[in-house]
Order: C-alpha cells, then sequence, then structure tokens
C-alpha cells in the first residue's frame, strides 16, 4: 500500500469515528432528556404514565446499527441522572436496565432487518413498527412482572393495577417517540437551513396555527372539564376530532406532530391541575390510539399521494410521464393560442444507448436514463418542460413565444450535453441524440399531431447520420462541437 492509500485509510477512520462519537453523544443526551420528560409523568417508583426514551433507543438502533448497543447501555445507566444514585450501582438497578436494554436493543436490530433499505417512508415499516412496539411494551411489562413479584403465585393488587400502567405508559412512550424520530431523519438527511425553510414555509401557515391553537384550546378544555366533573377520561375522546382531521388533511408528517403535541399538552395539563390516577389507564389507551389511527389515516393519505405521483412521473428518471406531459401541453398550447405565441416540441431519441446496456448491464443504462433525464431538465427554462416518453426517448416543450432558431440552439446545446462521455464502476461510454422539431402552429395546433411530426423529424435525422436534428420538412444540422 502506497503513502497516499495510507493517508486516504486514515483521514477515513477520522470520519468514520468523529461521525460515530457524534452519534453516540446525541444518543445519549436525548436518552436522558426523554427520560427527564418521563419523569414528569411518574406515579410511583420505575412507572411512568408516559416512557418515551425506550422506544426512541430502539428506533436509533435501527437507524445507527448494532454497534451502538454499548452506548445504548451507557446511555440507559446514565439516563436517569441525577434522579438516580449511579454511582452506588446495584442489583437491583442492573435488573430493569438490562430488561429494557435486551428487549429494545432486540427490537432495533430486528427493525432492521425487516428493513434493510430504511424506507421510512413505506407502509410496511409503519405497520412493522406498530406490531414491534406492541410486543416489546408486552415483553417489558412480562418481565417486570417476573422480577418485581418476588416468590408468589399471583399477582398483589398493586401489581394488577401497576401493571396495565407500565403496558400502556411504554407503549404510549414508544408511539410518540416515532414522530420525535420522524423530524430527526428529516433533520438529519436535509440539514439546518432546510428544516427551518420548511419549518417557515410548511409549518408555520396560518391554517395550521389556527389548528394547532385548536388543539392547545382543546387540551385545556377537556382537562378543565375533567377537572370539575371528575370524568376526565371522557372528555379526552374529543381532542380526538382534531388530531384526526390533521392527519387527513395534512398527511403523516403533519398529523403525527399534532398529535404529539395534543397528548403532551394534555397530560401536561392534567399534571399541572393536580390529578389522581384514577382513570389514568383509558387515557393512555386514547393516546396511543389517536397516535395509531393518526399514523393509519396519514398511510392512506401518503399512499394516495405517492400513487398519485406515480401515475402523472415517470419512476426512474422523475420527469413527467406522459399523461402529465399530454395536460401540461395542451394547457400551453391554449395559452399560445391566446396570446398568438408561438411553442416548440423536441422528440429526443438517444444514440447509443443499447450499446451501454450490451456493453455495462440494465443497470448502468438506468444510471445513464436517470442522468439523461437531469441533464435535459437542467438545459430548460421554468417556463418550459421535458418528459420521458419511454425507453430511451425524451420529449420537450418550449413555451413563451419560442422560435424556430431559439428550438435550434435548444437542440443543438443538448446534443453537445448529452455527447459527454458517461462513466460509470467499470468503464465509460459515449452517446449522443437525435432530435425532431415541431413548430405550433405551423405544424399543427394540437400536441398529438405536434409529437408524430417531432417523431418523424427525429427519425429523418437518425437516417441521416444521428447525432444530429431536424426541423420537420427541412434538412438535417449536425452537431459539429458548438452551437448551430
Amino acid at each position: 500500500m502506497d503513502a497516499s492509500s495510507e493517508r486516504t485509510n486514515l483521514a477515513s477512520n477520522i470520519t468514520g469515528l468523529k461521525q460515530h462519537s457524534r452519534n453516540a453523544l446525541f444518543f445519549i443526551f436525548s436518552f436522558w432528556l426523554l427520560n427527564q420528560v418521563a419523569y414528569l409523568f411518574e406515579v410511583s417508583e420505575g412507572i411512568s404514565i408516559f416512557y418515551p426514551p425506550s422506544g426512541f433507543a430502539m428506533l436509533l438502533i435501527y437507524l445507527f446499527g448494532a454497534k451502538y448497543l454499548p452506548v445504548y447501555l451507557v446511555a440507559i445507566i446514565l439516563g436517569g441522572l441525577p434522579q438516580r444514585d449511579v454511582f452506588n450501582y446495584s442489583l437491583e438497578m442492573l435488573n430493569p436496565d438490562l430488561r429494557q436494554f435486551f428487549i429494545y436493543g432486540t427490537a432495533g436490530i430486528a427493525l432492521g432487518h425487516l428493513n434493510p433499505e430504511k424506507q421510512t417512508l413505506s407502509a410496511k415499516f409503519y405497520y412493522t413498527l406498530i406490531l414491534i412496539f406492541i410486543i416489546t411494551a408486552l415483553l417489558s411489562s412480562a418481565v417486570f412482572v417476573m422480577s418485581s413479584n418476588s416468590m408468589e403465585s399471583t399477582l398483589s393488587a398493586q401489581w394488577r393495577e401497576q401493571v396495565p400502567l407500565f403496558f400502556v405508559g411504554n407503549l404510549t412512550g414508544a408511539l410518540t417517540a416515532l414522530p420525535l424520530f420522524i423530524f430527526f431523519l428529516y433533520f438529519k438527511s436535509h440539514g439546518c437551513k432546510t428544516t427551518k425553510l420548511t419549518l417557515y414555509r410548511d409549518i408555520l401557515k396560518p391554517d395550521k396555527l389556527i389548528a394547532f391553537l385548536i388543539i392547545i384550546t382543546l387540551s385545556f378544555l377537556v382537562v378543565s372539564l375533567g377537572k370539575f366533573s371528575e370524568n376526565y377520561s371522557s372528555y379526552y375522546y374529543l381532542i380526538l376530532i382534531p388530531i384526526i382531521w390533521t392527519a387527513v388533511k395534512w398527511g403523516l408528517g403533519i398529523g403525527l406532530m399534532y398529535a404529539f403535541i395534543g397528548n403532551l399538552f394534555t397530560l401536561s395539563f392534567y399534571v399541572l391541575f393536580g390529578y389522581s390516577y384514577h382513570g389514568m389507564l383509558e387515557v393512555q389507551l386514547i393516546f396511543a390510539m389517536s397516535i395509531i389511527s393518526t399514523v393509519l389515516i396519514g398511510l392512506v393519505h401518503e399512499q394516495k399521494d405517492i400513487f398519485y405521483e406515480k401515475s402523472i412521473y415517470d419512476e426512474l428518471t422523475g420527469l413527467a410521464n406522459m399523461r402529465l406531459f399530454k395536460s401540461l401541453s395542451a394547457s400551453m398550447i391554449a395559452n399560445a393560442e391566446r396570446n398568438n405565441e408561438t411553442v416548440a416540441l423536441l422528440f429526443v431519441d438517444i444514440d447509443g444507448f443499447k450499446t451501454i446496456n450490451d456493453t455495462f448491464g440494465h443497470k448502468a443504462g438506468d444510471q445513464a436514463l436517470e442522468r439523461i433525464g437531469k441533464l435535459l431538465k437542467n438545459s430548460l427554462r421554468d417556463a418550459d418542460f421535458v418528459a420521458r416518453y419511454g425507453g430511451d426517448e425524451f420529449i420537450i416543450q418550449l413555451n413563451g413565444g419560442i422560435s424556430e432558431k431559439d428550438a435550434e440552439v435548444v437542440a443543438s446545446s443538448i446534443i453537445k450535453t448529452i455527447s459527454k462521455p458517461f462513466h460509470f464502476d467499470n468503464g465509460s461510454a459515449t452517446i449522443g441524440a437525435s432530435i425532431g422539431i415541431s413548430v405550433y402552429p405551423k405544424d399543427g395546433t394540437d400536441v398529438d399531431t405536434l409529437i408524430s411530426k417531432a417523431d418523424k423529424a427525429m427519425y429523418a435525422a437518425k437516417k441521416s447520420g444521428k447525432n444530429c436534428f431536424r426541423l420537420f420538412r427541412q434538412q438535417p444540422r449536425h452537431y459539429a462541437g458548438r452551437h448551430l
């Protein structure tokens, strides 16, 4: 190994170590912070009606991998500070820590195996996650009972009361960790700047702020009514209405955020008003039900949007498909007719694409098509649009009073851009493009006619030697390394 390779490996190792350290610190700090929240809702020693740290840690193990299990164990031990005397650590403290470590750590690894591609926007991920949350809460409760019941064969009245609270507290906390985890994922993948822009652009809108205020106000009212009537849990059902409505209207992300905010504020008001533990189990179940309902309704909303996007966009390149293209084209042609403007259509066929598939494989071919799609999109103005016609063919519409000369310049620029070498893992290849051009209204007054004539012009250009463009009824113009 030469010196440069050694330096590269050393730099890579240092970068990996820094990233691991940052992740570990975040893991420990976030676990400790969520523990402090859980302590606010502690009903007796070791039992909280709202315990999100374990669920969040499970999701971090899923995201970061099994190598962070030692970090998780450290987080559990330190997470009790300052309430727990960790400096006099004992076997009595170790048992619940090991229970939490093994159950939720194993669940995080299992979730990673069930969803190895980290497709957190898939319905399968959320359905699996809800099931794992329920199983881990049940297992955690069962181990809690076995370790706390000493040698008695039956549960005492105390445990009969506390075990359901323990189970639903773990389930509710784990479900509530989900919106926190989704927010963390978004922040991690998009960065601080984009997260802030999204917050201002999508969250701090008047309609969403009004919904937020309605949920907070309703949280206060249901607790107030419950305090006076001593039937708090019955009024709690009211908060489901705006929470579910947000999921129906804005989808999974916003719905989860509002479910988290609404339930947390309601429980917080309940604590501040001075509550008894009577009816708390029902309150927790409503809490869990609101999160699960939001996930299921939000998934329907998201899947509907995904299905719609797939119906109008090409899955490989992300460009419009012909269904969307024809709709947009018809609209822009109607606009051009009103304004007495011209519109140009470019039919682009990639020369030499079959060689890439035959030489480097279909994966390389897909990579080339993705890159071509981006190159074509970047070659256009905001007023123009491009679609994938099918296979290695694309179609472009130039709007806004475009002239034939303008269309020629664009075609020449596209050929020049696409003619640069494409590099793959196992080699490189050079391709070209044959382009046919039709113009509205000279060559046709509807999109189908313009596409047909641009297609004919493209085939005429291809027959004349490829890597050139041709206007309908005109001679082909070859690319010679400069704009024509």
